[in-house]
């Protein structure tokens, strides 16, 4: 066997780290199942899972057979392993394997091609409005949030563009009319203009 297996911290707090036997025999289960599906003994495997029996078992941990029994028993009644057995052997099951061992990953969604496309249906509407107003329309409800998981547009409970456009604009123009006083930039510079040339 090659590879690597991941230990969660949590076995520090829930008594298995506590038995030294107990974490041999969690540890071991782990290492045993399988990462890929397959058949032995004409039993199909899913991941996760493997076959054994008391003896190969106490052979393999280096431990009596009752002992080994006794410690899986342990494992399946604080809900990290399955038995099923017949009277050959038994198929150990590794709760939540694909999980804790990263064979079914969530993938992590792609904001910029979300942004992408936001983006592609707003700019379906530059006939109508001008497009710094859609730019900064876009800009604002592209925003990720804090944990990177989704866009502000995306939080809201109904979005519809062609409403929400409209709004913006509306709101745009009432708020951002030209104005026909100077700049406070421009007051200023004419200000000091005054007082350097006399």
């Amino acid at each position: 066997m090659e590879g690597y297996i991941k230990l969660y911290r949590k076995i520090l707090d829930n008594g298995i780290f506590d038995n030294p036997e107990l974490l041999k025999v969690y540890v071991w289960t782990i290492l045993r199942a399988n990462t890929e599906p397959r058949e032995v003994f004409d039993r199909k495997l899913k991941i996760g899972q493997f076959v054994t029996g008391k003896l190969s078992a106490s052979q393999e941990l280096r431990m009596k057979p009752t002992t080994v029994y006794d410690r899986i028993k342990k494992l399946e009644k604080l809900g990290y392993i399955s038995l099923d057995s017949n009277t050959k052997n038994t198929v150990i099951t590794v709760k939540r394997y694909n999980m804790y061992q990263g064979f079914e990953q969530p993938k992590k969604r792609n904001l910029e091609h979300v942004s992408k496309l936001f983006m592609f249906d707003v700019m379906g509407y530059d006939n109508q409005y001008d497009k710094d107003v859609l730019k900064s329309f876009i800009s604002y409800w592209t925003e990720p949030n804090r944990s990177k998981t989704k866009l502000r547009y995306e939080l809201q409970p109904t979005f519809d563009i062609g409403r929400r456009l409209a709004t913006w604009h509306k709101n745009d123009s009432k708020f951002n009319k030209p104005s026909d006083k100077p700049e406070i930039f421009d007051s200023w510079q004419a200000a000091r203009n005054i007082v350097n040339n006399g």
